[in-house]
C-alpha cells in the first residue's frame, strides 16, 4: 500500500485528505466516524464567543439538474451553536483518541484583538495542531463584522492574521474567501500577515432557487429567505481557478495550499 504520510506546515497526518470545517466536523461522534472511515485530518466546525449563535431551520437547499441530480448546495448555516466549552472539550479528547489525525480548530470572534487573543489560548490548551481564520463565512456573521466582512478588506486580513500570530504558537491557516475581485490580493495580504498557510475556497453567495407560486426562496423559514453559502461539485472549477491564481502569482507562489470546493472524488483532490 502506498505510504500517502503527509506534513503540511509542520502538521502531521496518515494522509492528505482532511474534511474541511463543515456540519461533518461539529462534533466529536462526526469527527471519530470520519477518522475511523481513514480521513486523515478535520477542521473542527468554526468556534466563536459566546453567546452561542441559533441556527435556523431548514437551513439547507439544494440546485439540481433536469434529471434531479444534485449540482450544488446552498446553506445559511452560522458557526457552531454548541458552547466553546464543549467543542473544547470535546477537542481535547479527540487528540488524545486520535494522536495520529490532524485536528485544526476553525475560529471566527469579532475583530478585535483582544478577542482573539482570549480564544486562541483556550484552543491552544486542547493540544490541537493548528488554527483556521475563518474569513470566508458570506452570510448571517458578515452583519456582525465577521467572515467574509473581513475577509473582503485586505487590510483587516493582515491585521487579524498578524495578531494570531502574535498570541498563538500554533500554524496559522488563513480561510479565504471566494467572494471578492481578486483572490491573490486576499493571499498576499494573508502572508504579508505571517500566515503559514491559506485556505480556499469558501461558500459562494447564492440563491438557489425561487419558488414562483409562493414568491419566496429556499431555504425557507417561516416564509422567510435569504442568500447562503454555495458548495458542492458546481464549484470545483471556480476553486481550481482560484487555487491556481494563487499557485501561479510570483508574490503568492510559495505560500502553501489546502485545496477545498467541489471536491468529491480523490480525482478532484489530485487535480
Amino acid at each position: 500500500m502506498a505510504d500517502l504520510k503527509t506534513n503540511f506546515i509542520g502538521i502531521s497526518s496518515p494522509n492528505p485528505f482532511w474534511l474541511a470545517s463543515a456540519p461533518p466536523t461539529d462534533k466529536a461522534y462526526n469527527v471519530y466516524r470520519a477518522f475511523e472511515a481513514g480521513w486523515g485530518g478535520v477542521v473542527w466546525k468554526t468556534l466563536g464567543e459566546a453567546p452561542e449563535p441559533i441556527n435556523v431551520s431548514s437551513r439547507y437547499s439544494a440546485h439540481k439538474s433536469q434529471s434531479g441530480e444534485i449540482i450544488g448546495i446552498n446553506n445559511i448555516e452560522l458557526i457552531s451553536d454548541r458552547s466553546l466549552e464543549i467543542n473544547l472539550t470535546e477537542i481535547r479528547q479527540t487528540k488524545i483518541d486520535w494522536p495520529d489525525r490532524a485536528v485544526i480548530v476553525s475560529l471566527m470572534v469579532p475583530c478585535e484583538e483582544q478577542s482573539w487573543k482570549t480564544i486562541l489560548k483556550q484552543v491552544a490548551a486542547t493540544g490541537c495542531d493548528g488554527i483556521e481564520l475563518n474569513f470566508g463565512c458570506p452570510h448571517g456573521m458578515p452583519e456582525r463584522g465577521m467572515g467574509a466582512a473581513v475577509g473582503q478588506v485586505p487590510e483587516y486580513v493582515e491585521m487579524v492574521t498578524a495578531w494570531c500570530k502574535k498570541h498563538t504558537k500554533l500554524p496559522v491557516i488563513v480561510k479565504l474567501t471566494p467572494n471578492i475581485t481578486n483572490i491573490v490580493t486576499s493571499a498576499l495580504a494573508a502572508k504579508k500577515g505571517g500566515a503559514d498557510a491559506v485556505s480556499l475556497i469558501n461558500t459562494i453567495n447564492s440563491i438557489t432557487q425561487i419558488d414562483l407560486d409562493n414568491m419566496t426562496g429556499a431555504p425557507n423559514v417561516g416564509g422567510q429567505f435569504t442568500s447562503g453559502g454555495y458548495c458542492g461539485s458546481a464549484v470545483k472549477p471556480i476553486a481550481l481557478n482560484m487555487v491556481g491564481q494563487i499557485a501561479r502569482n510570483n508574490e503568492t507562489s510559495t505560500l502553501p495550499i489546502s485545496g477545498i470546493g467541489g471536491i468529491s472524488t480523490w480525482r478532484d483532490a489530485a487535480e
